[in-house]
This record gives structure tokens, sequence and C-alpha cells, in this order.
């Protein structure tokens, strides 16, 4: 589980956990990650559930899409060669 907030350790949990395909477990606030817990906690079947397709589910999420990771890099990286080039011809 993880808190929103406005830290970077809130935004990574979240980020994480949306990406896995778990964005329900990400709580609003203190009091709705109280609530989550506990009720996740009192689900044993759906635990058991998510213990036992949590592997192929993280497997076949962005998470662990390598060749997009590669793609979307490089792209990040060339926008940001672009833009160093563009700012120093203006100088």
């Amino acid at each position: 589980m993880s808190l929103r907030g406005e830290r970077f350790l809130s935004h990574a949990g979240e980020s994480l956990l949306g990406a896995a395909g778990l964005s329900d477990w990400v709580a609003a606030d203190e009091d709705d990650y109280v609530a989550k817990a506990s009720r996740y906690a009192a689900d044993i079947e759906g635990l058991s559930g998510l213990r036992q397709g949590l592997r192929a589910q993280l497997i076949a999420s962005p998470l662990c899409d390598a060749s997009r990771f590669a793609a979307n890099l490089g792209a990040a990286f060339t926008d940001m060669w672009t833009a160093y080039c563009a700012r120093d011809a203006h100088a």
C-alpha cells in the first residue's frame, strides 16, 4: 500500500502501484489508508488470489516492459539534446 501525498516517495509508490495495476492500493489520506489496510488484511481469499497472480500481473505491466522503457528513455534523451542544442544556438 501507499499513501498519496506531496513527497517524492508518495508519488513513487503511487506510480509503481498504478503501473502494476494496483491503483486501488493507493490511499487518499491516513483514514483511507487504515480502512484499506484493514479491509485487505481481512480478505484472506483476495490476498491469496493476488499473491497467486501478482508475478504474472507485474511481468505483464509497463514496469517490466524493457523495450518500451528503452524507447521512452531514448526519446527523452533526444528531446533533451534537441532542447539543449536549440538553447545553445540562441545564446
